[in-house]
């Protein structure tokens, strides 16, 4: 399957299926004078003598969050610089999330801009790959240093997913649910409906293509997150906060924020939206850490949420609620209040 983004300028293609990598790429590298793979450490070790064998030389980046520091950052530009990397060159960064942040951001920066593509390896990636956003890590939180930078294409090879460990379906299965909640209640409950009792790759293909088709929506609509882009942070304030402060898998933290927007959304309309005993069986079914919520410290959790990039006052945390399952809407919530809800969701566990 191919989907198109459909920009003024600048388009690219968002390439989904099994086995297509290796064929997919010669299409775009055939229009540069030399490629640089940055490829996830252990993507590579598992997949050199198979999906990658083609690959010749890659520079191995450390798998995960250690990948977006600013040593890390360092050794992937002057790793790239050393190779003589130039304008006229393709970067190709291969795997999840973290290291699709991490390489993104590389591109964007050496010598101002260097054309890449992304090769996503988790069920997770197949919502961060998208839209152009490439950041690293502060001491301060997640993402904060980072820029808007469109690849040349995505290519989704399917084929990568097949290894994922439980965790990691878990965490990609976050970023799944989160955009099966922006589309309407009848995906949310066929979702649930066919992941009643095992998550599996076989019944989630057309839920990561909706997904995928759902962040394009809000991508197209809003590429620097001005408007409704930031409904894709649904559940992401206080699952940022949990995902740094207990060192999370980011879908599994987020998991977490979707079940304290689903009780804050309850709380702000006045009425029961959420079934909140119904969702919180079915994701503690799954193995997703609820009862985590109910020991987190409510003071240390704000200090993490007012640091997200969304708040725009002083006093009070941006948060995407919902009026019901697919109407989102941003707002603020003063801190004293919010500090209560947190005390109330702890109560209510």
């Amino acid at each position: 399957m191919e989907i198109r983004t459909n920009y003024a300028a600048d388009n690219y293609t968002i390439h989904v299926d099994h086995g297509i990598l290796e064929s997919r790429l010669a299409n775009y590298s055939a229009g540069y004078d030399a490629v640089h793979f940055l490829v996830d450490h252990n993507v590579y070790e598992l997949y050199k003598s198979s999906v990658l064998s083609f690959i010749d030389s890659p520079i191995i980046l450390e798998g995960g969050e250690a990948s977006k520091s600013f040593d890390a950052f360092k050794r992937i530009t002057e790793a790239l610089l050393e190779r003589g990397v130039q304008r006229h060159h393709l970067i190709v960064v291969v795997g999840g999330g973290a290291v699709g942040d991490a390489g993104g951001f590389a591109a964007a920066t050496v010598l101002r801009g260097v054309d890449y593509i992304q090769v996503p390896t988790t069920l997770l990636a197949h919502d961060s790959s998208i839209g152009g956003k490439t950041a690293i890590n502060s001491t301060h939180g997640k993402n904060l240093i980072g820029v808007f930078y469109r690849p040349k294409a995505v290519i989704y090879d399917l084929a990568f997913l097949e290894t994922l460990p439980d965790d990691e379906m878990l965490s990609g299965f976050g970023e799944v649910f989160k955009h099966a909640l922006l589309n309407n209640e009848e995906t949310v409950r066929n979702l649930m409906a066919k992941t009643q009792e095992q998550i599996s790759l076989d019944v989630l293909k057309p839920f990561i293509i909706r997904g995928i088709e759902t962040k394009m929506h809000y991508v197209l609509n809003d590429e620097k997150e001005s408007g409704i882009r930031k409904h894709l942070n649904l559940g992401h304030t206080l699952g940022h906060a949990i995902e740094y402060k207990y060192k999370m898998p980011h879908g599994i933290a987020v998991v977490l924020g979707l079940y304290f927007m689903m009780f804050l959304s309850n709380r702000v309309e006045g009425r029961e939206l959420f079934d909140l005993d119904h969702f919180k069986q079915y994701f503690i079914h799954h193995g997703y850490p609820i009862q985590k919520l109910k020991s987190i410290d409510e003071e240390e959790m704000m200090a993490l949420m007012g640091r997200d990039k969304k708040n725009q006052s002083r006093g009070a945390i941006g948060f995407v609620l919902m009026k019901s399952i697919g109407r989102c809407h941003f707002t603020e919530i003063e801190n004293t209040e919010l500090k209560k809800y947190l005390s109330y969701l702890k109560e209510s566990l």
